[in-house]
C-alpha cells in the first residue's frame, strides 16, 4: 500500500461521523479487496481509536467497556470499577477473552483507594448527564503516580431518526501543581433530507485544582461548554440555515399547483396547451 493510499485512508477514517466507522471501513476492505490492505487498516483503526477517538464496547448485556491507550495494559484493555481485562478484535470488531482481575496478574493493575473513589464519583457524574450509551474511566499514569487520566464517553446512535451523535471529554491531572488539562469533544451527523456534521473541540486548561474538587470543575467546564454549542447552533439554525430555505412568494401563500396548474404559462405547456 502506497503512502498516499494510507493517508487516504487514515484520513476516511479519522473524518467519519459517529455510527458510520464500521461500515466505512469495511467498505474499504471491500474495494482494497487485499490481506495486507486489510491488515493495515485494523492497524490505522487500532491506532485511531486508541490515542484519538476512545471506543465504546459492550461487555455484557449491562456493562460497557471503552478502548484507550490509558486503559491498557499488555495486550489487554482493563476496567478498574468492573474488575475486568478484555481484548478487542480490531478486524472483526469485538470483545474477545473478557476475564477478572486477578491481584497474581503479571501485569500489575496501578489500582488505589484513591482511585477507585474518584472513580466512583465521576461514574455518578456521568450517570447524572449522559444517560445514553456511556462510559467513564479514571485511570492513573503508569509510569507517574503523580498524573490521573479521566474519560468520559458517550454515544447517542438513532439511524432510525436519521442522527448519530458523540461526546468525548478526556482530562489530565497533576496531583502535585493541582492542573487540569485535556479538552471536549463533540461530533454529531444529521442525515434527513440532507447531511450535516457538526464536530466541535473545546480545550481545557484549569490550574488550582484538588481531588476533592475536580468532578466539580469538570461539570462546570461541560456546562458552559454545552451551553455554548446550543448557543452557536441556535445562531447558525436561525441565520445562516434560514437563509439557504427556500422561500414562499411574495404574497407568503402557497401554490395550488392542482387547481392553477392550467393558468400558468409553463402549466399550458406541459398540459398541451401548445403543441
Amino acid at each position: 500500500m502506497s503512502d498516499s493510499l494510507q493517508t487516504i485512508i487514515s484520513s476516511m477514517i479519522n473524518d467519519a461521523p459517529p455510527g458510520n466507522g464500521i461500515n466505512l471501513i469495511n467498505d474499504i476492505k471491500i474495494i482494497l479487496n487485499n490481506e495486507n490492505s486489510k491488515r493495515i487498516i485494523s492497524e490505522n483503526v487500532k491506532q485511531y481509536h486508541l490515542n484519538k477517538d476512545f471506543k465504546l464496547v459492550k461487555l455484557s448485556d449491562s456493562s460497557v467497556g471503552l478502548l484507550s491507550k490509558y486503559n491498557q495494559t499488555g495486550l489487554k484493555f482493563y476496567d478498574l470499577s468492573l474488575g475486568l481485562k478484555f481484548d478487542y478484535d480490531f478486524d472483526a470488531f469485538k470483545v474477545i477473552d473478557i476475564e477478572k482481575i486477578d491481584d497474581n496478574d503479571d501485569d500489575k493493575l496501578p489500582a488505589d483507594d484513591e482511585i477507585l473513589k474518584l472513580s466512583n464519583i465521576v461514574e455518578e457524574y456521568a450517570s447524572q448527564h449522559f444517560p445514553t450509551f456511556y462510559k467513564s474511566i479514571v485511570v492513573p499514569d503508569s509510569n507517574d503516580s503523580d498524573i490521573i487520566y479521566i474519560i468520559i464517553v458517550d454515544e447517542n446512535l438513532n439511524d432510525a431518526n436519521y442522527y448519530n451523535g458523540k461526546w468525548q471529554s478526556f482530562y489530565k491531572f497533576t496531583k502535585s501543581t493541582g492542573e487540569l488539562t485535556g479538552e471536549i469533544g463533540i461530533k454529531v451527523h444529521y442525515y434527513e433530507e440532507g447531511n450535516f456534521i457538526l464536530n466541535t473541540v473545546k480545550k481545557v486548561n484549569e490550574s488550582k485544582i484538588s481531588l476533592s474538587n475536580i468532578v466539580d470543575t469538570i461539570e462546570k467546564i461541560e456546562n458552559e461548554f454545552e451551553l455554548s454549542v446550543f448557543s452557536k447552533f441556535s445562531n447558525l439554525n436561525e441565520k445562516v440555515f434560514k437563509s439557504l430555505r427556500r422561500q414562499l412568494p411574495i404574497n407568503r401563500s402557497k401554490v395550488q399547483w392542482g387547481k392553477a396548474i392550467g393558468n400558468y404559462k409553463l402549466g399550458q405547456d406541459a398540459a398541451g396547451g401548445r403543441h
